[in-house]
């Protein structure tokens, strides 16, 4: 009889779990686009804030991936701390849903929908298909693991020991109320997942286990233990980080303290809602919200206040030198997506520093005037964050590129990415080299002639216009525009190879160190080339 009961127990615990992971990783993959663009909205102010954190949890079934993700943004300076803190207001009412989604009750079809799921899982073909196929299935092993729970609870109502065990955690007094609450936030920060001790909390009371107040207070209590996933995520964040993750336990630790002051009144609110006896699921599901929706109103206004409290509280980071340039932090990547479209902006970031290159030995051209030193420590300076671009942009995305969960449109993202990422970084590195050899010939007293000077003029012009097309391409996806760009491609070629000919042939009437000139002046339309030939590359290596 035990080991029956324990089988059930385990077993439809363990189905539920994996449910829920299935249906949370199947939404995220469903929701990636969304979640990409969620960033630009959650900059306006609370209310937006407020509204996307409520979105996002919903759309990936899991305030745990909302908030580890928000307090990802806020450790890469993506975001203040108080948006931080809207968007986990936010995220608290979001995760309530799971409860509506278990008030349907409907775990005799559990098993044919997981049944369901796997056979359209197999045979479906479509990328999109399958993944909605996972994510039914998950939600039939919600359902599937709640019934095989429930019934393998139903012969304890019956044994005198487990109802005695049951009736020392009852929620009849204060004292009471706090240590069943204790009792809920102890098992969710063990297991980190609230929608998992909601799913137990529910099933114990349908079976008659636990009374509804004691439900209600489990269900308090768990809103404070799911705030240890994300404490355990800023461990080794900044200080900024910490404030979010402190604040998201204070305010349901604060909100626990004064629901359980008044919770006999509590009880009776919620009873204006739904009577227990009529559907006792409904009626947990309702306090659920019910909490975080009141917590939310309340605190909604001193979101200011509690910023500026966690800031006096927390001391800042000792001021040391980073060497990280990104926005992209270790704590997004439970969101590949998020990790996926913050990393195309830093791409478009290095393009912009490309840019500025461009403009630097455009002004010398155009000026003929001498190069500055602080002109070639500004050059060197893109030309060193850059190489910190990539190496960080690498590190992020090869982790992206080994979750088994990424979709392949992610997949292919991700891989223009690098690969674009790689390209710019080679870019800059020729950069460099034209304005040294520029003023090597300068420190050195070799002018060059003003066909030469024209000549790289309308080279660096030209690249120029070449790399502005292909990033503009790369930015909106536009296939066509990249095409079309090799004939701009092709025409560098020829030039260089015009040029080249023509100063092999006119090199005997300088009256100049030879042999230098021809060096740095060669290697200069060499490396003009070889700037054309990594952009050329990216319309290559280009797919959508």
């Amino acid at each position: 009889m035990y080991l029956d009961i324990a089988f059930n127990v385990l077993g439809g615990l363990g189905i539920f779990l994996f449910g829920m992971d299935s249906m949370s990783s199947g939404m995220q993959k469903l929701a990636g686009q969304r979640l990409k663009k969620i960033l630009a909205l959650l900059t306006t102010n609370r209310v937006v804030a407020i509204l996307m954190g409520m979105f996002v949890t919903m759309l990936v079934q899991s305030s745990s991936v909302s908030t580890v993700m928000t307090i990802g943004f806020v450790n890469a300076s993506l975001l203040t701390l108080k948006q931080a803190l809207g968007v986990i207001f936010g995220a608290n009412i979001g995760t309530t849903i799971t409860g509506w989604i278990l008030v349907l009750n409907i775990g005799k079809y559990g098993l044919p929908m997981v049944g369901a799921g796997a056979i359209l899982y197999m045979f479906l073909k479509g990328e999109k298909a399958k993944t909605r196929a996972l994510t039914f299935m998950g939600l039939g092993m919600i359902f599937l693991g709640l019934q095989l729970m429930s019934n393998g609870l139903k012969p304890v109502r019956s044994m005198p020991e487990f109802v005695r065990l049951f009736s020392l955690f009852s929620a009849d007094t204060y004292f009471g109320v706090l240590k069943v609450a204790f009792i809920g936030a102890l098992i969710t920060a063990i297991v980190q997942s609230s929608s998992a001790t909601l799913g137990i909390t529910i099933t114990l009371a349908v079976q008659g286990l636990i009374d509804y107040p004691t439900a209600v207070a489990l269900v308090l209590g768990e809103n404070v233990g799911t705030t240890i996933t994300a404490f355990l995520a800023t461990l080794n964040a900044n200080a900024n980080a910490k404030r979010a993750a402190y604040a998201h336990t204070i305010i349901n630790t604060v909100g626990v303290i004064w629901v359980t002051a008044i919770f006999p009144y509590y009880l009776d609110f919620l009873s204006n809602f739904g009577s227990p006896e009529a559907n006792i699921t409904m009626a947990i599901a309702t306090a659920h919200t019910m909490f975080n929706v009141s917590n939310v109103i309340i605190f909604t206004p001193f979101i200011g206040y509690l910023a500026d409290f966690l800031t006096k509280i927390v001391k800042d980071d000792e001021e040391k030198v980073s060497d990280r340039i990104t926005h992209i932090d270790e704590l997004m990547l439970k969101t590949p997506s998020v990790v996926v479209g913050q990393t195309k902006t830093e791409v478009l970031n290095m393009g912009k520093n490309i840019s500025e290159m461009f403009n630097t030995l455009k002004e010398i051209y155009q000026t003929n005037r001498s190069i500055t030193e602080d002109e070639v420590k500004k050059m060197r300076k893109i030309e060193d964050d850059l190489d910190i671009y990539q190496k960080e942009i690498t590190t992020a995305n090869f982790i992206i590129l080994n979750d088994k969960n990424i979709t392949d449109n992610l997949k292919l993202d991700t891989k223009n990415n690098l690969e674009v990422c790689d390209e710019y970084e080679t870019i800059s590195d020729y950069l460099m080299r034209i304005i040294n050899s520029l003023k090597r010939l300068q420190d050195n007293n070799i002018p060059l002639t003003e066909e030469e000077k024209n000549t790289l003029s309308t080279m660096n012009r030209d690249t120029e216009e070449l790399f502005r097309n292909i990033n503009t391409a790369y930015a909106t996806k536009n296939k066509e525009m990249m095409l079309r760009s090799i004939e701009k491609a092709n025409t560098i070629t020829e030039n260089y190879r015009v040029a080249k000919d023509k100063h092999l042939i006119n090199a005997g009437c300088h009256e100049t160190p030879i042999a230098l000139l021809t060096t740095s002046y060669m290697d200069t339309l060499n490396y003009y080339r070889r700037v054309r030939d990594h952009i050329y590359n990216i319309i290559e290596g280009f797919e959508i």
